[in-house]
């Protein structure tokens, strides 16, 4: 009688036992994982088992927060863990942990080098500056740091930018930012010193105030330019007939600040007013009422009529009446 009662309470705590386990869910905690940039879940850093069905779907879709930085891991145990699983109304007793003590997280991660990145802008710049006529040289300032992104190579674009478009040379900024599907992750400056080259109109022997400029005195040397392309001559043939407004020493640049195009006509000469149109042409003569250059319009009075009209200056003897 006594064996009997022995085997049916055994049993009755068999059953038991067996009901508990049946409701508990297993957490096998992996010892470390690399995601996905994403909010990491139970699910992701362990095994989770169970008969429960819906609880082992619940504490599988738990959020335990989101995958560290690029090139940094996060360290999840299982104290952390019991207490997301409080907060998510999970009763610990139906919970069972297995495996490591705690998982080590890391992303999915690339390393953008400082020198990738560099020659990434150097190869922008070179595309966009100017190549006529002129010679260039690009120096790098400095290697920007390495950066991480959080995404495999080729899911990464960069893309560069001129900070000031309108700049070609001297301490030239770019920006290199790196995205993926419209996602940014950095930006970073990388700087150049460009210096450009160009023949250029030089001195060949000392040029006094108000001496003309000729192919005797000037010559196309190679030199470095800052941004003044407005100031600088390109051609001898544009400097020849102008004259030095002050003194210009050997191997200086001649630029516009230092010539000038000489009186073709004072006020007081006389000059020949010419009239073309229509086939047929009138000259006369006429007194110039203004100063100028050649191509300026000056006013000058037709000594025949006595009529003041608007011409251009041809020549020091020549101007054409404008209508």
């Amino acid at each position: 009688m006594k064996k009997r009662v022995f085997v049916y309470l055994a049993f009755v705590m068999f059953l038991c036992v067996y009901a508990v386990s049946a409701n508990q869910v297993g957490i096998d905690i992996k010892d470390k994982v690399t995601l996905k940039e994403k909010t990491i879940t139970i699910s992701d850093i362990s095994t989770v088992t169970g008969e429960n069905v819906e609880l082992v779907k619940k504490v599988s879709n738990i959020e335990i927060g989101r995958t560290p930085w690029a090139n940094n891991f996060r360290k999840v145990g299982k104290d952390f863990l019991r207490m997301r699983l409080r907060n998510s109304n999970v009763n610990l007793s139906d919970i069972i942990f297995n495996g490591a003590k705690a998982v080590t997280v890391s992303v999915e991660a690339t390393k953008i080098t400082g020198t990738e990145i560099a020659q990434k802008a150097r190869e922008y710049l070179l595309s966009v500056l100017p190549v006529s006529d002129r010679e260039t040289t690009i120096e790098l300032e400095r290697v920007p740091a390495d950066q991480w992104v959080p995404r495999k190579r080729d899911e990464i674009v960069l893309d560069v930018s001129l900070v000031d478009p309108n700049k070609d040379r001297g301490t030239v900024v770019l920006i290199v930012s790196a995205s993926s599907n419209i996602v940014p992750f950095f930006k970073t400056s990388v700087i150049f010193k460009v210096r450009v080259f160009r023949n250029i109109a030089i001195a060949k022997r000392t040029i006094g105030r108000h001496q003309r400029l000729t192919r005797e005195n000037i010559f196309l040397g190679k030199r470095e330019v800052a941004k003044t392309h407005g100031s600088i001559f390109l051609s001898v043939d544009d400097l020849i007939g102008k004259v030095a407004v002050r003194t210009i020493l050997p191997n200086v640049i001649i630029t516009e600040t230092v010539v000038e195009t000489p009186t073709a006509i004072q006020k007081g000469n006389v000059v020949k007013l010419f009239i073309e149109a229509n086939n047929f042409s009138i000259v006369t003569k006429g007194l110039a009422q203004e100063s100028g250059r050649t191509g300026d319009v000056i006013k000058v009075k037709n000594l025949n009529s006595k009529k003041v009209l608007y011409g251009k200056i041809i020549n020091p003897e020549k101007v054409q009446i404008i209508f």
